[in-house]
């Protein structure tokens, strides 16, 4: 049996919702497909704000911050590599999107930005108040406008005639279907969940990337879009974001100790054994993830015996990372101060049983045990202790706060940190997200979201906070405007 609809949009995260609920409230028909059984993706269960400019809550803070000047940074930080009229379209929209969603049940806050090394800059971090319940609303919104949600529905193919898209094809609980309609806008969130396509696009090993973004996102929608003649020439762009210690057999392990640690800026070597850059890059998210991407998705943090004893019963004032992060949250002050850590051999020794780190009494030992030349190692950790004993780094100049703990004597401990990301990017497209072909020409009545969307990145996440998901709901409502704007009438 086949269904008949306006507009298709393929994926129900921040993405999809911004396209979907934008043309139910032009009065069009929609049906918003999700694969999952549940709605929300990564812009719900992994976000927890997101970034504008020029907002009311800004400006009533008294906030001088402009669209331009945040058109220039993220121009500059990605070397115009990026798509200016992407850029400045997503920055024009984000102050009336954080109004949109407050509108549609979603309220936000302004909150400090959540990385200590943005204190200084002005606040763009829009946090969700009660987002479970205000996804409900948007939901509860999206369907009293008439809008069609279909969840556990898988989309397989995109139906063109002429070169402009005339339907779905669907799998679903009623089986294979096909939706007919005049537009859909794909907004499955990339490819992170393929290890495949990770393999194939990325220049480090899938084992070595830990995802924070939808590991639904299997890249199906960047398939159908190829299918039918999309630029996706640029796949390999994708979001760098921290790094993390994963467990080798259990997806699921976490060990808060093991997971404060590895915010924290203590020696680090790559995977020849040597150290590669001031290890406070801890404090800015997205240049930690790059770096950690350059290494080939891995380093290793050190610690010595005697910083496991004093880290036992010792309060170190160092900031966790990720602190403010949580604080923000709850609404609790960042307290600058970690541990004590009472139970770090036993939290180690997890660690090493989940294949997270190792551990030798000697630094030849573990040069071995991590594969890297025992000479280098030796040499790192020789010239970063007379680093520490002058309290002064001439090699990558860490800060002399951080020159705490020489790595002497042994055990000596490794934990393997890995490559982080927030999502891939996808395919071409202008600045209205219609998908574009290798030529630069728009595909009629397709249109794309999200991180199924190419375009305002170059090679990593900037620096800027929340920009991410600003990007998925932002991109998904001029997609869901352009997508209307195609409509016969």
């Amino acid at each position: 049996m086949d269904l008949e609809t306006d507009v298709v949009v393929i994926g129900a995260g921040a993405a999809g919702f911004g396209a979907a609920i934008t043309l139910a409230d032009a009065g069009r028909r929609v049906t918003l497909l999700e694969k999952g059984n549940r709605y929300g993706g990564a812009g719900m269960f992994g976000a927890q704000g997101l970034f504008a400019v020029e907002s009311r809550a800004q400006k009533d803070a008294g906030s001088s911050f402009t669209v331009k000047e945040a058109y220039q940074e993220l121009m500059d930080y990605t070397h115009y590599r990026s798509d200016p009229a992407i850029t400045k379209a997503i920055l024009t929209k984000s102050a009336d999107t954080i109004d949109w969603l407050a509108a549609h049940g979603l309220a936000t806050e302004l909150v400090n930005n959540t990385q200590e090394v943005h204190q200084g800059r002005p606040k763009v971090y829009h946090q969700y108040i009660d987002k479970f319940a205000g996804f409900d609303r948007l939901a509860q919104g999206f369907a009293k406008a008439g809008g069609q949600l279909l969840t556990e529905t898988t989309a397989t193919d995109l139906l063109t005639s002429g070169g402009h898209v005339t339907g779905v094809a669907i799998s679903g609980k009623n089986g294979n279907q096909t939706i007919r309609c005049q537009a859909v806008i794909v907004a499955d969130g990339g490819y992170i969940g393929n290890q495949q396509m990770v393999a194939d696009h990325l220049a480090i090993a899938p084992e070595n990337l830990y995802s924070m973004g939808e590991r639904k996102a299997t890249g199906d929608g960047i398939a159908m879009l190829h299918a039918i003649g999309a630029d996706t020439s640029k796949l390999g762009n994708f979001e760098n974001h921290a790094a993390s210690v994963v467990s080798t057999t259990d997806p699921k392990w976490h060990n808060q100790t093991i997971f404060t640690l590895t915010n924290l800026p203590f020696l680090w070597l790559n995977r020849r054994g040597e150290r590669f850059v001031d290890e406070s890059i801890c404090y800015d998210f997205a240049l930690w993830g790059n770096i950690t991407y350059t290494q080939g998705g891995y380093y290793y943090y050190i610690l010595d015996q005697a910083t496991v004893d004093y880290l036992r019963g010792h309060e170190l004032d160092w900031t966790d990372s990720f602190e403010r992060t949580f604080t923000s949250l709850a609404h609790t002050p960042v307290t600058h101060r970690v541990g004590p850590f009472p139970d770090l051999p036993a939290d180690l020794a997890e660690a090493e049983a989940q294949g997270a780190a190792c551990h030798a009494d000697n630094l030849v030992g573990l040069a071995d045990r991590i594969g890297a030349s025992s000479d280098a190692v030796i040499h790192a950790v020789t010239a970063y202790n007379d680093a520490v004993n002058a309290g002064n780094d001439t090699t990558y100049y860490k800060p002399s706060k951080f020159l705490r703990f020489p790595v002497t004597s042994g055990p000596f401990y490794a934990v393997k940190a890995q490559s982080t990301s927030l999502g891939t990017i996808g395919v071409a497209t202008d600045a209205h997200m219609q998908v574009l072909t290798p030529a630069g020409q728009p595909i009629p009545g397709a249109c794309v979201a999200g991180n199924d969307a190419n375009g305002m990145y170059d090679t990593s996440y900037p620096t800027m906070e929340g920009i991410s998901c600003a990007f998925a709901w932002n991109s998904g409502r001029i997609a869901g405007e352009a997508a209307s704007a195609q409509l016969a009438h």
